[in-house]
């Protein structure tokens, strides 16, 4: 199967890149504005401020005041959101295409300046540290394989600090930190604009060019080098869980980047052991040697597919039974990952794998703001909108000896582990 998607690129004088995909079958756009600022990008002393911004960026403007933005979307029978990701923050919008330029006008009066105030900065900030509490201090585990187990993991303090937030970073933070930052990162030449749906490339051209052009571009600080190769040494480390009633542990290992000739075949490796009831480690752990309770995990899963900077993780989450040790659920992931070294897999279950893979990818792009939300990443991470185009034919070429190849990235001594038990009495 060829997929075709109409493309048309242009960068503006100031160093936005503007993206459109043309789709007239219904009057609708999917709008996403990406921003080359994530979690780990921020600056040390900085910790959760990409996570703060994806706030901020909705508390108004001086030409629109907090509010707006979601009553004129909503308003115009649209809806929006924002995602903070390891390298990218992400803005969304899905909207009639009759609301095109009202959305482009709101989009670059917040890329020209917020209306920064030391009430809204208290606000969300508190925002943000009570996601914290509910989200992970709350969380029976404290999503540790988020927050946690990076530090284990990397060496880089860019790849190891949990990106949700640190508390003294976050209440240290004044309005001078934030307007840096902001004048920092949110500039044209460190963004994507990308519109998929019913419109015509040049008018998307035209009003970015008239909302986005007079918008001074910025000197972006230097982009820290985010690759580390293979752990040559393991790390493993129990901790007790307060709010646990079962043990769990998270595993990963650091993958190649993300051109290496390894990186497709340890998507594909991840999905062959994580998705679904018929993956290998569900199968293995779960029904064939009844230790696993649950399980999740795969290649580059805080970020989704193939794009990343620099190295991303390979992760293994699972839930076990009380009478369990972490030593034989290891043991356990350690047989089904040689099992694959030394015996591949079979044409049908690899088939069947990419098949699952590729549906979910298609589907990911048929809603117009999918479209653009992949279209942004392209022309952020391969500075080329069409190369997502490549991802159907790189899946479909992974044979069964690239899995017998690639399984040796998670080698026993590559890995980095964090066990979580409950405390000793509890029922």
């Amino acid at each position: 199967m060829t997929l075709h998607v109409p493309l048309e690129t242009r960068a503006l004088a100031d160093g936005l890149t503007v993206v459109v995909s043309k789709n007239p079958g219904a009057a609708v756009i999917g709008l996403c504005v990406l921003y080359r600022i994530g979690s780990r990008l921020e600056p040390r002393g900085r910790s959760g401020f990409a996570h703060l911004f994806e706030h901020l960026m909705f508390e108004g403007t001086p030409n629109a005041g907090k509010g707006v933005f979601d009553r004129v979307c909503e308003g115009s029978g649209g809806s929006n959101n924002g995602q903070t990701r390891p390298d990218v923050t992400i803005y969304v919008v899905d909207a009639p295409s009759s609301a095109l330029d009202r959305i482009l006008f709101l989009e670059a009066d917040r890329m020209t300046s917020l209306a920064f105030g030391q009430e809204s900065l208290d606000n969300q900030r508190d925002v943000v540290k009570e996601e914290i509490r509910v989200n992970v201090q709350n969380d029976p585990y404290g999503l540790f394989e988020y927050g946690e187990l990076p530090q284990a993991l990397y060496d880089k303090w860019e790849n190891a600090h949990d990106g949700y937030g640190d508390f003294h970073d976050l209440d240290e933070a004044t309005l001078g930190d934030v307007r840096s930052f902001f004048d920092a990162f949110y500039r044209p030449n460190n963004a994507v604009l990308a519109v998929a749906g019913d419109v015509r490339a040049e008018e998307v051209f035209e009003r970015a060019e008239h909302r986005f052009g007079a918008i001074p571009a910025g000197i972006l600080p230097p982009r820290p080098d985010l690759f580390e190769p293979m752990r040559e040494t393991p790390a493993i480390l129990v901790k007790e869980a307060p709010l646990a009633r079962t043990p769990a542990l998270a595993m990963a290992w650091r993958m190649p980047g993300r051109t290496h000739a390894d990186a497709i075949p340890l998507l594909v490796l991840g999905e062959l052991f994580h998705n679904g009831r018929a993956s290998r480690l569900y199968r293995g752990l779960v029904e064939g040697r009844e230790i696993a309770t649950d399980l999740s995990g795969g290649f580059n899963p805080f970020q989704g597919g193939a794009w990343y900077d620099g190295t991303t993780l390979f992760l293994s989450r699972v839930g076990y039974r009380r009478e369990v040790s972490h030593e034989a659920v290891l043991a356990a992931f350690d047989e089904e990952v040689a099992r694959v070294a030394r015996e591949g897999v079979e044409a049908g279950e690899l088939a069947r794998v990419k098949t699952k893979i590729l549906a979910d990818w298609y589907g990911n792009l048929e809603p117009r703001l999918g479209l653009a939300v992949e279209l942004a990443q392209a022309a952020a991470f391969a500075e080329d909108p069409a190369a997502l185009l490549a991802f159907p034919a790189e899946v479909e070429a992974v044979g069964a000896a690239d899995l017998r190849r690639v399984a040796a990235w998670l080698a026993p001594g590559a890995r980095a582990a964090i066990v979580k038990v409950p405390p000793k009495g509890a029922k």
